[in-house]
């Protein structure tokens, strides 16, 4: 890894983490307020979009943790210049 670069991926996972955070928090606050107005018939929304959205944090969890624990891309990434 470079030294001018060093520490750049943190930032950038930090940025999309911040962003992902902020449209999450806005799709719940539209989600809270749309169920508010519309009433129980929106609910089977959140039973259809609920497991999908579910599964892709999870996924996102898993690629950041194995990324994490791998000491294959760990060596690579400070051995091995591109």
């Amino acid at each position: 890894m470079s030294k001018r670069t060093n520490g750049w991926a943190v930032v950038g996972i930090g940025l999309i983490i911040v962003g992902a955070v902020i449209y999450g928090a806005a799709v719940l606050v539209a989600g809270g307020v749309a169920l508010a107005h519309a009433g129980p018939l929106s609910w089977p929304v959140l039973i259809v979009g609920g497991p999908p959205a579910l599964g892709f944090l999870i996924l996102i969890a898993k690629v950041i943790v194995d990324r994490i624990d791998n000491k294959e891309d760990a060596y690579y990434s400070k051995n091995v210049d591109l």
